[in-house]
């Protein structure tokens, strides 16, 4: 009954993930692209629009200078340049102005007159105006309201050499730039629209939606990481959008292993807590056992106590540690410690150790910290460290151990040197993993490791200076 209630319960989770994937976006990314794309068109369309408007009222204002310029030029035609009233209006009607004023070199002034030029008449001379005063005109005239008479002098194609002035009505030539500029405008908004449609298609079938797959699923996979129900088939693009795809599945695929192992260790770490608890009260009993096979008469009987007790004490080490790794660090109570002592209580007690598991090796433990050295750390948790490392030397065969600190701006390094064999250069890599003893009996592998995660949680962290037939130098950092 109960495995049916966690297959069903595992079942609605996978749907669950599926309707996650299964989302969509209605108000997301792509909306904010098609708005992005419509305003950079109508941006462009803009800056085209500003140099068109300038170009449709010159070009305006020269058609009228050549029609003025006809007008004008029928004045040839007559004996003493001169035209009746009727004649002089319907010229200047169709040329569509209201005065000509042709300046010839050589030549004597012809003129057609229905207005009279005066000074306060707004004056363009399209030969000295630059680009940008083109623009500004054609923006004021299109700012301006109801009928005013302009003055516009210019060049004709007929008379390069000529210079011919004309006044006309800006209203008619400002009706005209209206509807240029609203044709501009809906054809404007048109190719924005279409172009943006186009773009927004495409990025949507490019990069939103594979970014909503991928959002979709990251989503599922934080719901339920160890649920393989959230995996799919990974893409075949070779782009970076498929680069991405398939990495993330990489990484669901590797993170999803990480959590199940670690969940089994978990497991694991909980039963060998209550294993270790129970081993170690058999060893204590033990222990007490071979006490008094020490005091035993029989003198083969005293010879095999203390390999009994080393044997013991072995195992009882090895049950701490294991207890010691799977347990939850705390956090690091930091505060100024004097370095120096602490250095000196840890080689007392592992002189100590040493003492009563061989009599007949003398340990060296050299303590070359300054006395004034303060570091900023858990003294517990540092401690424990320096045993870890201490131990570690002298168990691997080394019988002198030096501790020196130095500081390094902010950070105080501590070295820890022994005179041991060295470490196998295989092993060199791994030596801070757990469980790798560095190839000595008797090891669990577990100080090393131990000794790594107190240091990181600290802020620092610890490595191999230097090791070989010498000795090695093991080096780690604390921030001060």
């Amino acid at each position: 009954m109960a495995a049916d209630v966690t297959i069903q319960a595992r079942s609605d989770q996978a749907g669950a993930t599926q309707a996650v994937r299964r989302r969509s976006f209605t108000f997301g990314l792509s909306w904010r692209i098609l708005a992005l794309v419509v305003a950079a068109v109508m941006t462009a369309e803009i800056a085209i629009f500003l140099p068109s408007i300038a170009r449709f009222r010159t070009v305006y204002l020269n058609q009228l200078i050549e029609s003025g310029t006809l007008a004008a030029l029928a004045l040839d035609a007559t004996p003493d340049n001169m035209v009746t009233e009727e004649v002089k209006r319907t010229l200047l009607d169709h040329a569509r102005v209201d005065a000509v004023v042709l300046v010839e070199p050589n030549k004597p002034k012809r003129a057609l007159l229905n207005i009279e030029p005066k000074p306060s008449m707004p004056t363009f001379n399209l030969k000295e105006e630059g680009a940008l005063m083109l623009i500004w005109d054609a923006l004021q005239a299109m700012a301006n309201d109801g009928q005013r008479y302009i003055r516009v002098g210019g060049q004709s194609m007929r008379l390069p050499n000529a210079m011919v002035w004309i006044v006309a009505d800006e209203l008619p030539m400002r009706i005209a730039m209206y509807g240029y500029a609203s044709r501009i405008l809906v054809l404007s908004i048109i190719i924005a629209l279409f172009t943006a449609f186009l773009l927004y298609l495409a990025l949507r079938w490019l990069v939103i939606l594979p970014l909503q797959g991928l959002s979709a699923d990251m989503v599922a996979f934080r719901r339920a990481p160890e649920e393989p129900g959230t995996e799919r088939q990974p893409t075949k693009r070779r782009d970076e959008i498929g680069v991405v795809d398939r990495e993330f599945q990489n990484l669901q695929r590797e993170l999803r292993a990480s959590l199940r192992q670690k969940s089994r260790l978990a497991e694991v770490g909980a039963a060998t807590n209550k294993i270790n608890h129970d081993l170690r009260n058999m060893l204590s009993t033990a222990r007490l056992l071979s006490d008094r096979l020490a005091r035993s008469e029989d003198e083969r009987t005293r010879a095999l106590a203390p390999t009994i007790l080393n044997t013991i004490d072995r195992a009882a080490r090895l049950a701490s540690d294991a207890i010691e790794y799977v347990r939850d660090q705390r956090t690091p109570r930091l505060a100024a410690i004097d370095l120096a002592d602490l250095v000196d209580e840890v080689g007392v007690a592992l002189q100590e150790q040493g003492e009563e598991s061989n009599p007949n090796i003398v340990r060296g433990w050299i303590n070359e910290v300054a006395h004034d050295q303060l570091a900023r750390a858990d003294r517990d948790l540092l401690y424990r460290v320096f045993v870890n490392l201490g131990r570690n030397a002298f168990e691997a065969g080394a019988t002198t151990v030096t501790v020196r600190a130095r500081r390094d701006g902010g950070t105080l390094l501590v070295d820890v040197c022994d005179n041991g064999p060295g470490i196998a250069h295989e092993l060199a890599d791994d030596i801070f993993r757990p469980f790798v003893s560095g190839g000595r009996p008797g090891g669990a592998g577990l100080g090393l490791a131990i000794a790594r995660d107190l240091v990181r949680a600290h802020g620092g962290d610890i490595t191999v200076a230097e090791t070989g037939q010498q000795g090695t130098t093991f080096r780690f950092t604390l921030p001060l």
